[in-house]
């Protein structure tokens, strides 16, 4: 994948090429893309404007990042050799993904300037995926048959999380009530998104969805994520409290709704019909 250069100065001061900046008739669309990259993925945003995601380099080399103010800063767990950061609370903790050497893949937590490796007991790799301010996390594992799972972890504590009848469940979000959103397989092959309120599993489907995926949520419960049409296209979606909107960046092959915070700003990642993946933040008019 690779995309066009975006200095960093037009990043910083919202000044977007000809053609990128657009509106919808919901939000504002900005462009956002870490300066030099292949391409760039913007996975979560906290209540300070604070972003997390990944990037490719030029060269293919995987690295995560954490954008401040103007600032992007690299990140890349030690001795890995790819990372994959994409969530992260008020706190500024973030989680993610890297590969060792030897290939294997394991979730991360980085507190501070600290990195910490996860990996849910016996599974042959690990996803952490989302953190609460609470610093409960949720994630994804895999187990010796090459199921997938979805997990919290709260403190150290282990708790598998499979959708009722569902196969290859992912858990990609949790929000400060303990609330979890994500995917799973249903006996149709199709893949489907939900909420999980305490016990209680909800399907989430987006009006003319054959597919969709729940990635993040916030306090007030509006649920973000992407869905596929019959089409065969790819579309946002915002879900506040059962009424959805679609998101579709202006001229997009594809678009993906990846976070939220508690004022409503989304952020997430689209794709050109020539296949370039860039990231952009949309906030309402």
């Amino acid at each position: 994948m690779l995309k066009k250069f975006l200095p960093a100065m037009l990043l910083a001061l919202g000044i977007l090429p000809s053609g990128i900046h657009a509106q919808t008739s919901s939000f504002n669309f900005q462009l956002f893309d870490v300066p030099n990259s292949a391409s760039t993925e913007a996975d979560n945003i906290n209540a300070r404007g604070d972003i997390v995601g990944f990037f490719f380099d030029q060269a293919g080399r995987q690295h995560g990042f954490f954008h401040s103010g103007s600032t992007f800063t690299q990140l890349d767990f030690p001795s890995a050799t790819a990372t994959k950061t994409v969530g992260l609370n008020n706190r500024d903790d973030i989680v993610g993904a890297f590969t060792d050497a030897s290939g294997v893949q394991h979730g991360l937590l980085r507190e501070g300037a600290t990195f910490i490796q996860i990996d849910f007991p016996g599974a042959v790799s690990t996803q952490a995926l989302s953190i609460n301010d609470s610093r409960e996390i949720a994630g994804s594992f895999t187990d010796t048959a090459g199921r997938t799972h979805g997990f919290t972890d709260v403190a150290g504590t282990f708790t598998q999380i499979d959708f009722p009848g569902g196969t290859n469940t992912n858990a990609f979000g949790i929000n400060n009530r303990g609330e979890i959103v994500g995917a799973f397989v249903d006996p149709s092959g199709a893949e489907r998104a939900f909420l999980k309120t305490g016990n209680t599993f909800t399907q989430i489907n987006p009006p003319g969805s054959t597919s969709a995926f729940a990635f993040g949520l916030n306090a007030r419960t509006s649920i973000i994520g992407s869905f596929t049409d019959a089409s065969g296209n790819g579309h946002g979606f915002l879900n506040q409290n059962g009424t959805f909107v679609q998101l579709d960046f202006p001229g997009a092959a594809s678009t993906d709704g990846d976070g939220l915070n508690a004022e409503g700003t989304i952020v997430g990642d689209f794709f050109t019909a020539a296949g370039v993946e860039h990231g952009y933040i949309a906030s309402s008019k």
